[in-house]
């Protein structure tokens, strides 16, 4: 009796779900490049004036590192979503099992299928695959102009701000084949505005002999009054 309630205490183990499965394959159809949809919200703002527009770069520029971002299913984002919670709570035995990037992407990557038609795709577009980072989420590649426009459906421009300054930028969002969009979340890197830190380094400051003090050499301006 007690050997009965073991092995049915095993199969009960053995058919229970795992704390994170394997990640779900998405990508069903067949890759039509006559259906596209849009990648939302990958289009600098600089770009959307048209007063800032200095025409198309030449064909041959080549872009190096555009990142194609890739996405999860839902229940494979919401499994690692719980995981990081899990990982921070000191009441889990997940509690600081810090995943290094291999077992991220094992366990909450994209399926490796999917991975693999991303890249097929890529390459028969003449892109140049650097590499897939590790977590399994970002695939590096290098193009010039033409085939950014071809790939993706949007011409790269020549940029001047009313600043003066010069830069590159898609004009448009990104398109893809609309059977790859489970997968693919956008693509970085098709222009040359990159972040700037927030602070700038402090002004010289000076010695007033008559007044033996040092003052600073710059202002700072708040609600229109100037303080030293």
């Amino acid at each position: 009796m007690r050997c009965r309630c073991i092995l049915i205490g095993l199969l009960a183990l053995a058919t229970a779900p795992l704390h994170a499965q394997s990640p779900r394959q998405q990508i069903t159809d067949a890759i039509d490049e006559s259906k596209l949809i849009s990648l939302s919200g990958n289009t600098t703002p600089a770009a959307t004036l048209a007063q800032n527009d200095r025409g198309p770069v030449a064909d041959d520029l080549r872009l190096d590192h555009i990142l194609i971002l890739l996405k999860r299913d839902p229940q494979t984002e919401s499994d690692l979503r719980d995981h990081i919670d899990a990982m921070h709570n000191p009441a889990s035995p997940d509690y600081h099992h810090w995943l290094t990037p291999d077992q991220l992407a094992a366990r909450y990557g994209i399926h490796q299928q999917d991975l693999d038609t991303v890249q097929r795709w890529l390459a028969s577009r003449g892109l140049t695959i650097n590499q897939t980072y590790k977590s399994g989420m970002v695939i590096d590649v290098s193009a010039t102009a033409a085939q950014v426009r071809d790939t993706f459906r949007t011409e790269i421009h020549n940029l001047t701000l009313a600043n003066g300054d010069h830069h590159i930028a898609n004009m448009r969002d990104p398109q893809i084949p609309a059977a790859l969009a489970p997968v693919i979340a956008g693509v970085a890197s098709l222009h040359d505005f990159f972040p700037r830190p927030r602070h700038t380094q402090p002004k010289p400051i000076a010695f007033d002999r008559e007044e033996k003090k040092w003052s600073p050499r710059f202002q700072v301006t708040i609600q229109n009054d100037a303080f030293n």
